[in-house]
């Protein structure tokens, strides 16, 4: 036994003074988050060498220096931080738990009465703070450096975007219909803007068009156009220098998001773009299920635990090998259930709530299971 056993004894010192045992939790914390930390740099750098290496030859193409290579990269590190956490921790947990199992020193712990539900509870706190830090640095600098990467992707190798404005949008459940031939995000204005208002039956009862469409004070001014107006027996027409309406109060946002990834977007903004789709008609699903996959994503790390503290002191052979080999198995069936429910809920098949919380959920029961009887 290395010094870690010996803080057993320390933790009986504790026990009789009616302390905690904070020498091996200290121990553990360290470990796990050092292993944690490491392991996680290391599985994001192979994903990003992957990713690199499959559009290398690309950027080669198009003359793309080389620190304009490493800004595509390094845009990328934290999304890739963000998806391989998890595997990293568990890796780390386990690893830590079948090292301490191997080496005779969880059965110095039991000895000393502390029950590893006990001893793992710092892994517990430290699994809510990898929740809470998985949020905040995607929202905060994952998905901003995710755009950033690429438009600078889309400029290196010439290509066009996916936020290419569509040439037409409806809202409120077709009752205006607005086609234009651009919008200028940085101006918040439409050029050659045509709105087409409806009544419930969807009998067309007005059509304003205008060279330019300014947002100001949240209501579009249209410029030098003209208005057909419906009289129920002909058109009535209206010309114009600057016309306004409260009905027209879309915000500029709404010009943009109809092509927008998803995944690409903050929490905020993933919201509203739902409820614009729901308000138009658009199909809303795959907002929905990235959605509710980001959510549950984010609890991974707690289920975490539960399955590799259900492997630790099982084995009295091979006990790093089969634990660890034991914990990623489980965790690899988690990924592949959440990409199942995933496609289920794209397909219409399920709920996209029920399809990715019902994994989650699942694996959640089994992982709170496993370690209430883990082994001590």
């Amino acid at each position: 036994m290395n010094g870690k056993s010996n803080d057993a004894a320390a933790f009986q010192a504790n026990r009789r003074k009616g302390g905690f045992p904070l020498i091996l939790w200290n121990s553990l914390w360290r470990q796990v988050g050092r292993w944690t930390a490491g392991s996680t740099i290391f599985l994001a750098l192979i994903l990003s060498l992957a990713e690199l290496f499959s559009v290398l030859w690309k950027f080669l193409a198009r003359n793309a220096n080389i620190l304009e290579i490493a800004a595509w990269v390094i845009y990328g590190m934290p999304g890739n931080i963000i998806n391989v956490l998890p595997v990293g921790f568990l890796f780390a947990l386990s690893f830590t738990l079948a090292e301490w199992h191997a080496n005779h020193e969880l059965a110095a712990v039991f000895s000393a009465g502390l029950s590893l539900q006990r001893f793992l509870a710092p892994v517990v706190l430290l699994a809510l703070i990898l929740c809470g830090t998985e949020f905040l640095v995607q929202d905060v600098a994952a998905i901003p450096l995710g755009r950033a990467r690429n438009e600078l992707r889309n400029r290196l190798l010439q290509e066009t975007g996916s936020a290419t404005v569509p040439p037409a949008l409806m809202l409120r459940a077709g009752r205006l219909v607005y086609s234009y031939s651009f919008f200028d995000e940085k101006r918040q204005r439409l050029l050659n803007p045509v709105v087409v208002e409806r009544d419930a039956e969807g009998k067309i009862i007005r059509r304003i068009s205008a060279q330019e469409a300014r947002h100001e004070e949240g209501i579009w001014i249209f410029l030098q156009g003209d208005i057909y107006t419906s009289t129920g027996q002909g058109w009535q027409w209206e010309p114009f220098d600057r016309w306004s309406d409260p009905l027209m109060n879309e915000p500029p946002s709404s010009f943009t998001k109809p092509t927008q990834d998803a995944r690409q977007m903050r929490m905020g903004e993933l919201r509203s773009f739902m409820d614009f789709l729901r308000q138009t008609g658009i199909p809303v699903v795959e907002a929905q299920v990235e959605y509710h996959r980001r959510f549950s994503f984010l609890l991974t790390p707690l289920v975490v635990v539960g399955l590799a503290a259900a492997f630790a002191g099982r084995y009295r052979r091979s006990t790093f090998l089969i634990s660890l080999v034991l914990s990623l198995v489980t965790a690899t069936m988690y990924y592949v259930g959440q990409m199942l429910a995933s496609l289920a809920a794209r397909a219409l098949l399920i709920d996209p709530s029920l399809a990715l919380w019902s994994v989650m959920i699942l694996f959640s029961v089994v992982s709170l299971l496993a370690f209430a009887k883990a082994k001590t």
